[in-house]
């Protein structure tokens, strides 16, 4: 992987980009707002389980950031606020099913009811939560990590685990992409974090300008200086104007390869990787099988949930009339688990070898680049990086193992990767 053509050269920056045209027959990212979007297919097939165990909740109906890459903003509008009332019946339905983690995340946690942290919820959602038998995690650019630890120090003990987000590990970038300076806001709640002996992670949203080999040497850097976890979600394209971040195929599986060599798996949700490294336990995308999302509250009130935090077309019901167990059960979320069950009904996908680890690859990701690239959609495409396909080169360990003692709220949660970079120790 080199840097000669991504991240050194100005232009290619997000915040340094024209911004793209509107063309005729783009998807349209608020489109799910007025009707069902996603399409419900292969009603004829078998679907896996529902044993829905680790879920993300957008909190934040507010966020004073403009991040370019933001999977939220574009398909979203700036809800009302919560109550004590709406926060209790949403945790009796999570309890009602067997939820075992929730991560607080989506726009800043800190912001539920509006810009003033003083009219924050958040502190009564943990509590609830967690006195439910919940396991929680935040993620933060920082600003809801320094609040609760300063002001609401009991219920940041509380938390099982953190992620602090980097657009970039280098100050300059990650401040131009966030459109405010907060990278020190980020660097001290990984402080804390470790002050504190908080479960700490890095995330940060892979694209073809930050996973290079000089951002990614700089994470390994920084997730050791603070003995934290890293973790990688690859951009999903959830607007046409992502599609211009895209990593390309060498790039994934070079950063990839490049962080395995680094650091011990965690976490191996990225069904392309899991296919190559042959790991055994894999189980394809959670999406709607382990996991879904709580989207944010809207203007008038209603919080549907999706199976998927990057795929609105799919949201569905309203949490505050609506059962969960009837939300899992909808048409939405069979159409996630006929996929993950029945992936040799992909195009291209039947006879492969890596089939069972892969399993077609994220349903995200293969809906939003298949839908922007032929503006028609469908969850029975494969993923984009597909390894049968690719072929890639990179050396990968191979039927590698995952701490059985370790829980982290994005574990079978996203389609994600999390790993701990490994000390190197000194000679002699």
């Amino acid at each position: 992987m080199t840097d000669a053509t991504v991240g050194t050269n100005p232009s290619l920056l997000p915040w340094n980009r024209p911004k793209p045209p509107v063309l005729l027959g783009q998807i349209n990212p608020k489109e799910h707002f007025d009707r069902a979007v996603g399409p419900i297919e292969h009603e004829d097939l078998e679907e896996c389980p529902a044993t829905i165990r680790n879920i993300g909740w957008t909190l934040g109906n507010d966020c004073p950031y403009r991040c370019t890459h933001c999977y939220s903003m574009s398909a979203r509008e700036k809800g009302m606020n919560f109550s004590t009332e709406i926060v209790d019946r949403i945790v009796d339905q999570l309890v009602s099913i067997g939820v075992e983690t929730v991560n607080l995340g989506g726009n800043e946690p800190l912001f539920t009811n509006g810009p003033n942290p003083k009219d924050t919820l958040l502190p009564y959602i943990i509590d609830r939560l967690v006195d439910s038998g919940i396991l929680v995690g935040l993620t933060t650019s920082g600003i809801t990590a320094l609040h609760l630890e300063r002001d609401h120090n009991k219920q940041w003990l509380r938390l099982n685990d953190l992620d602090v987000s980097f657009d970039s590990p280098f100050e300059d970038e990650h401040n131009a992409n966030r459109g405010a300076k907060i990278y020190k806001q980020a660097i001290r709640s990984l402080e804390l974090a470790q002050q504190y002996g908080l479960d700490h992670t890095l995330i940060m949203c892979g694209m073809n300008w930050n996973f290079t080999r000089r951002h990614l040497e700089r994470m390994v850097e920084l997730a050791i200086q603070y003995d934290a976890h890293i973790r990688i979600n690859p951009i999903k394209p959830v607007e046409a104007a992502h599609m211009e971040s895209l990593l390309s195929a060498e790039q994934y599986y070079e950063g990839f390869a490049y962080l395995m060599s680094q650091c011990s798996p965690v976490d191996l949700g990225e069904p392309p990787i899991a296919a190559v490294t042959n790991y055994q336990n894999a189980k394809g995308c959670p999406c709607g099988r382990t996991s879904f999302r709580i989207h944010s509250i809207t203007p008038d009130g209603r919080i549907p949930v999706s199976p998927c935090v990057y795929l609105h077309d799919y949201k569905f019901g309203d949490l505050r009339v609506d059962s969960l167990a009837d939300i899992v059960q909808s048409p939405q979320f069979k159409s996630f688990r006929r996929r993950n069950a029945n992936p040799e009904a992909i195009p291209g996908c039947a006879g492969c070898e890596m089939l069972q680890q892969c399993r077609g690859g994220c349903a995200g990701r293969s809906y939003l680049h298949h839908a922007h690239e032929t503006n028609e959609r469908s969850l029975f495409v494969r993923d984009p990086y597909c390894p049968k396909e690719i072929q890639p080169t990179q050396e990968f360990p191979q039927r590698p193992q995952v701490p059985t003692d370790k829980r982290l709220v994005h574990m079978d949660y996203l389609c994600t990767w999390i790993g701990k970079p490994q000390r190197v120790q000194a000679a002699g």
